[in-house]
């Protein structure tokens, strides 16, 4: 068994940060130009102020999340053949924070390159979406829990190439109380099968 890393979204979908950029972007422009002229300089105080406040609420909410949960782990065999069945156990420190529910995933995305030259864009799909039975274990400030996965035999194996990606995800989604839910995702490398003769 070894610890895989997890790709999140730890806090929140990555629309929630890319707005809170483009407003702290667009604000800061904005601010800074009319901090220039001596007329607007108020105005422009206010604004860079407003701008920076969705992320500094992201920032607290990231601490609130690392302080009670940590960082999750993994533990699953590094690589697997297709068929391959066994149990994954999900790991992180739960400190003054308690679990509500737990969806847990396992899935097959494929991403794919249409077009040439300049036109190129890369169309992502989910081509095997599987619920996982979890099982939480009692511990004192630690939450785990325990999958069985069972990669189908007939599912395709890890790849890529210049043209397409394939790879397979457990994802799970944590809803908490006592602080920011949050996801995590660990990239499974999945072997062709292996033909016994």
């Amino acid at each position: 068994m070894s610890e895989h890393t997890d790709n999140g979204p730890v806090l929140g979908s990555g629309w929630i940060h890319f707005l809170a950029t483009a407003t702290l972007v667009g604000g800061g422009i904005a601010g800074f130009i009319l901090v220039k002229n001596p007329l607007t300089r108020d105005l422009g105080l206010i604004l860079l102020g407003i701008a920076v406040i969705p992320w500094l609420i992201n920032g607290f909410r990231f601490w609130r999340l690392r302080r009670a949960l940590g960082t999750a782990d993994l533990h699953f065999d590094q690589n697997v053949p297709l068929g391959f069945s066994g149990t994954a156990t999900y790991a992180r420190p739960l400190r003054g924070a308690e679990l509500r529910t737990i969806v847990a995933r396992l899935q097959c995305e494929e991403e794919i390159v249409k077009g040439s030259g300049k036109n190129k864009t890369r169309v992502q799909r989910i081509v095997f979406d599987e619920p996982l039975t979890t099982t939480t274990t009692p511990a004192m400030e630690r939450l785990e829990i325990r999958m069985p996965v069972r990669i189908p035999a007939a599912g395709p194996s890890t790849m890529w190439c210049e043209q397409a990606n394939i790879k397979w995800w457990i994802r799970l989604h944590l809803r908490m109380s006592g602080c920011p839910n949050t996801a995590s995702s660990f990239e499974v490398q999945v072997l062709p099968a292996v033909i016994e003769r």
